[in-house]
């Protein structure tokens, strides 16, 4: 099942990311994101076969006169409130699609989230890092977090991504006294811990696929 999440960042522009927003087997936005979506949705000819779209998050950039846009253009919206705020849009999404799916035993959701980057940088860096604890609290759920310029993807344990050489690859590693081990890369790394985030940074993939060892690890691949 291909869920898409979409954040109420930068929206992306290529190709390659809007065709997993139109392969959808369901699309969730937080809160005003879902302007965005409408927007995108108006330019698909044909339209893609979602008519169905959820709405997650405290409400407070979701006016009265989007859901009226949303009907108009023939969307059925499920609208799911959270009010608190112990937990960003973002967040709320994620465990509204894993209350959602709980009953889906043995069959693995893949999460792509949209949008999560660009504007403000604090939430930029927040929403990265929230891939590595969506992966620790929901391990059913292969997330990524596409965008224009790249993709972040959550390691939890060992995961081999496939590559081409001179691809530009960048390590996070959220957990400092946890190793990390990377093969398949310029700079190999082996059982490492890493104090602070850029150190595993600005590496580069030498054939056509590397591997990544760890606990809590971001990595991000250059489109």
């Amino acid at each position: 099942m291909n869920i898409i999440i979409i954040a109420n960042g930068t929206f992306p522009t290529l190709p390659p990311v809007l065709g997993l927003l139109s392969n959808a087997d369901w699309v969730v936005c937080c809160d005003g994101a879902l302007e965005k979506y409408l927007h995108w949705l108006r330019q698909q000819m044909p339209r893609p076969v979602q008519q169905q779209v959820s709405v997650v998050g405290d409400g407070d950039s979701l006016s009265p006169a989007l859901l009226r846009e949303a009907e108009h253009e023939g969307l059925g919206i499920d609208r799911h409130t959270i009010t608190e705020q112990e937990f960003n849009d973002l967040t709320k999404a994620v465990r509204y699609v894993d209350e959602k799916t709980r009953h889906l035993k043995g069959e693995k959701m893949h999460v792509d989230i949209l949008g999560a980057t660009g504007k403000r940088e604090d939430h930029t860096v927040g929403n990265i890092s929230l891939l590595a604890y969506y992966a620790e609290m929901y391990p059913e759920m292969d997330f990524a977090m596409p965008g224009d310029y790249g993709t972040f993807y959550p390691v939890n344990g060992q995961r081999k991504f496939p590559s081409h050489k001179g691809q530009q690859i960048s390590l996070f590693a959220l957990k400092p006294n946890e190793p990390v081990s990377a093969t398949g890369l310029v700079y190999p790394i082996e059982n490492r811990c890493f104090q602070w985030l850029w150190e595993a940074t600005l590496n580069e993939a030498i054939g056509e696929s590397f591997e990544v060892q760890g606990e809590r690890v971001v990595v991000f691949i250059n489109r």
